[in-house]
């Protein structure tokens, strides 16, 4: 499977979770060591995009595709289905999700819908089970945004 990150080179691909114990995330809470990545290229400049400034977009990001051969834990239908029509704007709801996936164990990693995109597919990868080691850095290059974009 093909995952996608966009981050800054002078931090590195950030694949150790750090930045969950700094912020809270949509899919985690502050204190859990999670990575962001995405199932499409597209879904993480979009992703970029929503969460930072435009005047404050950094010049020296890096595009990575990494491949990942582990089992994959995917949000049920039934819990997205429950969630309220809001869940894109109230966290408490899709956090509660996340920690519950976490606490479990069954993999470390899971596909949950992008709030901006509900029809493209976000992935958190809990660095800390053993599973991780299986993602790999295939291929990365620099990224610049279009200006057409912002």
């Amino acid at each position: 499977m093909s995952l996608w990150r966009l981050y800054r080179a002078r931090h590195g691909p950030g694949l150790d979770g750090v930045g969950g114990i700094f912020a809270d995330g949509r899919w985690h809470t502050l204190g859990e060591r999670v990575v962001y990545l995405g199932g499409s290229a597209a879904i993480v400049v979009l992703e970029r995009l929503a969460h930072t400034d435009p005047d404050l977009l950094p010049n020296d990001l890096q595009l990575a595709r990494f491949e990942f051969s582990g089992p994959v834990s995917e949000t049920k239908v039934q819990e997205l289905a429950t969630l309220p029509a809001n869940w894109n704007q109230d966290e408490k709801v899709t956090r509660k999700i996340g920690g519950q996936w976490r606490q479990h164990g069954s993999s470390c990693l899971l596909a949950v819908p992008s709030a901006i995109l509900p029809e493209e597919r976000n992935f958190v990868l809990n660095p800390e089970h053993p599973d991780a080691k299986r993602l790999r850095l295939v291929h990365e290059r620099l990224f610049t945004f279009d200006p057409r974009l912002i």
